[in-house]
């Protein structure tokens, strides 16, 4: 696999934590054994849950944790370290101190996603122990009323009284939008609210993002060129939603090359069980069809195997951002929940890249309030 970091031991090579003589594996500074490779991984991963109040004491044996699944590297690597931490704590005690539901969100009729069914089965085999659930993207619009729809009935691109069914009707409202980058970001916007909604009805406490440093440091600056640099405290830090649920990023300490060698190193390995669904690895054959986000996905995939501390100080500056206290008056928008930003009419007439009318539009056509500037500009038809 590609940014895997192995190498042959040399004469006397020790591992740098446990003294091995059969440290094979070059991780930022130093040169580790498998076993000790393979700690580092599952330690940053479980301190930071820890911190969390996540794990720990078994005071509450209902305490469930939602973790979204992709298939790909870091999700898969996420839930095999939390097993393992599982599996241990039964051994033990009998007991664990929290039970974990994956959701899987099919949602290859409307984005690059790859077919996936089998893939999931054989993840169901391999973790057995643990509650899985698959959903599909356009289940949202049972939930959730979002806006999109009638921002684009507003601008005729949908009739009203039509009667697609509920996945037609996504890909419908979807393939009105203005570009490939703007259909991306609607996609995991509504992904997010469909994971926020799911963990509310199963009682879920917490959601476990797979997301590693790299993939934290894409959506930092992929979010900030979209216009939601405002909005970055709640997109990449460990948060919590408007219904109550804690957000969390365990693996935001770890590279995505080191999640990539983590899942071949494990035995059995991992590998069998991906489904890489990397916009990396759909590179449109035209420029017009390239989003923002495959752009920042090829950028750190290239910066990250030589300069790994440029992606770090990236997703450690955007750490250093506080969200601001909310309030009581504060406005989410209709479409991402985030708050929006009450000078965003004057500032997006500023910027001369939509009209001074987008902001009031959404407003009229959304039942759920106005729309923040970055929502305005990915749902803008005009």
């Amino acid at each position: 696999m590609p940014g895997t970091i192995l190498s042959e031991p040399g004469v006397g090579t020790v591992c740098a934590r446990c003294s091995s003589a059969d440290a094979d594996l070059d991780v930022r500074t130093e040169r580790l054994c498998r076993v000790c490779f393979i700690k580092y991984v599952s330690t940053k991963i479980l301190k930071r849950l820890e911190a969390k109040g996540v794990r720990g004491a078994y005071d509450d044996a209902s305490k469930k944790l939602l973790l979204p699944l992709s298939l790909g590297v870091s999700s898969l690597a996420l839930l095999h370290v939390l097993d393992r931490h599982l599996q241990v704590q039964r051994q033990k005690s009998g007991r664990v101190s929290y039970s974990i539901h994956v959701l899987f969100i099919d949602q290859s009729a409307f984005s690059f996603q790859r077919e996936s069914e089998s893939a999931l089965e054989r993840v169901r085999l391999r973790f057995p122990m643990h509650s899985f659930s698959v959903v599909t993207l356009d289940e949202v619009l049972d939930y959730e009323s979002p806006p999109l729809e009638g921002i684009l009935m507003a601008n005729q691109a949908l009739d009203k009284n039509c009667t697609l069914s509920r996945p037609d009707k996504l890909k419908a409202l979807l393939s009105a939008l203005p570009s490939p980058t703007s259909r991306l970001d609607i996609v995991n916007i509504l992904r997010g609210r469909l994971i926020a909604v799911f963990a509310e009805i199963h009682g879920c406490s917490f959601i476990a993002f797979g997301d590693s440093t790299t993939r934290l440091a894409e959506r930092t600056l992929a979010e900030t060129a979209k216009g939601r640099g405002g909005s970055l405290p709640w997109l990449t830090s460990d948060s919590m939603t408007s219904e109550g649920l804690k957000i969390n990023y365990p693996m935001r300490d770890l590279l995505k090359r080191e999640l990539i060698l983590y899942v071949t190193i494990t035995e059995p390995s991992l590998e069998p069980l991906l489904v890489d669904d990397d916009v990396l690895d759909n590179v449109p054959v035209s420029s017009k069809d390239t989003t923002i986000d495959g752009l920042m996905s090829q950028y750190f995939a290239s910066v990250e195997q030589n300069y790994p501390s440029i992606v770090a100080n990236v997703v450690r500056t955007s750490g250093k951002l506080v969200a601001p206290t909310l309030r009581s008056d504060s406005i989410p928008c209709g479409m991402c929940r985030l708050p929006v930003e009450l000078a965003s009419k004057a500032w997006a007439g500023d910027q001369g890249s939509l009209p001074t009318s987008s902001l009031e539009q959404s407003k009229e056509a959304s039942g759920n309030g106005p729309l923040c500037y970055g929502c305005t500009r990915s749902v803008d038809t005009a």
